[in-house]
């Protein structure tokens, strides 16, 4: 699907998700369950809670980077987003990870050359920047916009919003992305591997589908989520 156009609403998922199998990461960040039968992109927002344009754009990002760009969310789509980034950090530490680190562990335990001692341990620096990312995402951002959120729509307005400001969350915004990238070339251009080519083909297919999957995760924190709750805090200053 990457390079097609973009999708409509009336659209049927399942023929979104054969086009595009990736979707299928999307629907399981959102809790949404399979089978589609023949509903639309809409019919499965609308079928699940989740505002129908924010659905769309969701979809879209899944195939054409630029389509978040100056969306005009309001704020009632806070839950899904999200809803979506909890779930894709629990995918990547669960599952992701774990798979990533056992093959690169078995690689270095049959090897034992430098270079895949290398790798391990820029695996595991990785990883612990990546905790360190998700758990400043999990314990102070998310909170934050949620009890922004919550003043904004009336549902608590006794609690006064922290000193801390989505500027903040801009600045601390480290692309994770990078060192993915840096991993991929000295596996192409430097590791020598005993096994051969199926163990690096593996662990290079591994590393592209969680650069493409967080791609995406980095794509609606930047032009999603961080453009959105800059609009919530000019509200709220806006009442004051």
């Amino acid at each position: 699907m990457a390079g097609s156009s973009n999708l409509s609403a009336s659209t049927r998922m399942s023929e979104a998700v054969s086009e595009n199998p990736f979707l299928l990461l999307l629907l399981e960040h959102l809790n949404i369950d399979l089978p589609l039968q023949e509903k639309s992109i809409g019919d499965v927002a609308s079928d699940n809670g989740i505002d129908r344009d924010l659905f769309l754009t969701f979809v879209n990002l899944y195939g054409n980077m630029n389509h978040a760009d100056g969306m005009p969310f309001t704020g009632r789509e806070v839950p899904s987003i999200i809803r979506y980034l909890k779930n894709s950090h629990r995918y990547y530490s669960e599952e992701v990870y774990p798979g990533i680190m056992e093959t690169i562990s078995g690689i270095s335990m049959s090897g034992n050359s430098e270079e895949t001692r290398m790798i391990e341990k820029f695996f595991t620096e990785y990883l612990a920047e990546v905790k360190n990312h998700f758990d400043y995402e999990e314990q102070t951002v998310f909170p934050y916009i949620v009890q922004l959120n919550e003043k904004l729509t009336g549902k608590n307005t006794e609690t006064e919003t922290t000193g801390y400001s989505v500027s903040q969350y801009r600045e601390h915004h480290d692309d994770i992305e990078e060192k993915l990238d840096d991993l991929k070339s000295l596996l192409i251009e430097y590791l020598p591997l005993k096994e051969g080519r199926q163990v690096r083909r593996r662990l290079l297919f591994r590393l592209y589908e969680l650069e493409h999957d967080l791609r995406i995760h980095s794509g609606i924190e930047d032009h999603l989520l961080i453009p959105l709750v800059a609009s919530m805090e000019a509200r709220i200053n806006n009442r004051n």
